[in-house]
């Protein structure tokens, strides 16, 4: 027994150039949500109110003319067409997007910017213990617009088998004149580090000395010249 022929099948290119009744409409939009097959063959003819308006009227007025028997249906070349146009420029975006994203990856290669290169720092300068203590401590001279950058890096040993108090310490900077200024202060305890920063606006050339003091003697125990 032959399948019976879905009487709706021919119905998409009517329904997609609006030649259809609204009743008619409705009835093939009913159908429509239950025939993925109708609904598939809808949607391969989105394209096709667009061919047929920039078809010649002398060509369009052709397709109102009786075919000849066995002779090609007209409508049938332009969906042919429409297909074929369409599996083109599948083909064609994908070819583009790829382009797209080749040409995209070398960009981003070519531009994208070399490490920074950094410039190594003046080295840290180990202080010089000017009395016998558990301190020590290492120090480096920046120069900066305003004068200069004081970094410290100050250790505080925890004594062995006893305890030690926390203590305060001040740092100072000496110039060419020998006069001393305080710049920075902190306290520490056993077993502790610290990085005090201070800035000066002596240039760097002019800084002559640098001097770790315990306070509020103003004990000097760690110095540095320079």
């Amino acid at each position: 027994m032959r399948p019976a022929v879905d009487p709706y099948r021919d119905w998409g290119a009517a329904y997609v150039l609006g030649s259809l009744s609204p009743a008619e409409r409705r009835e093939f939009e009913v159908h429509l949500a239950g025939c993925p097959d109708c609904a598939a063959n809808l949607a391969s003819l989105a394209g096709l109110p667009g061919i047929l308006s920039v078809v010649p009227r002398e060509r369009a007025a052709a397709l109102l003319e009786p075919e000849p028997e066995g002779g090609p249906s007209v409508l049938a070349g332009l969906l042919a067409a429409e297909r074929s146009r369409r599996r083109r420029a599948r083909v064609l975006t994908a070819a583009a997007v790829l382009v797209a994203a080749l040409m995209g990856a070398a960009v981003v290669f070519l531009l994208r910017p070399a490490p920074p290169t950094t410039t190594p720092g003046p080295p840290q300068v180990a202080m010089r213990q000017t009395v016998p203590s558990p301190v020590t401590a290492a120090v480096r001279l920046v120069d900066e617009p305003w004068g200069t950058r004081i970094e410290v890096r100050c250790s505080y040993d925890r004594p062995v088998g006893k305890s030690a108090p926390t203590v305060e310490y001040g740092l100072n900077v000496v110039d060419g004149r020998g006069r001393a200024v305080q710049v920075a202060t902190w306290t520490a305890g056993p077993g502790s580090t610290t990085r005090p920063v201070a800035t000066t606006k002596l240039v760097r050339s002019d800084v002559t000395a640098v001097e770790i003091r315990l306070l509020p003697d103003d004990l000097v125990i760690l110095r540095v010249e320079f």
